[in-house]
């Protein structure tokens, strides 16, 4: 998946949810079957807008953020296909 607008949507959400990095990790992992969910450091590449900032992810992390952050995963990220 790749994330739209340089993150800027995905920090927009958290900021309107009131949520911190780490809580929004805590979150993915209360809405993860598994119960792992996705680390603070790999959703702050997510939101990052320096070098540290990656335009892709899985599309596991993508749901999982998604469902944490109560929004359709289309309205944060976009399906990446390889060309």
């Amino acid at each position: 998946m790749h994330r739209l607008d340089n993150g800027r949507n995905i920090r927009d959400a958290m900021q309107t949810a009131g949520l911190s990095i780490e809580r929004l990790s805590e979150k993915t992992k209360e809405v993860d079957p598994a119960g792992y969910g996705i680390s603070p450091s790999a959703i702050g590449h997510m939101v990052a807008t320096g070098p540290s900032g990656r335009d892709t992810c899985s599309r596991r992390s993508a749901d999982l953020v998604a469902l944490a952050l109560e929004k359709p995963v289309l309205e944060l990220f976009a399906i990446h296909s390889p060309t």
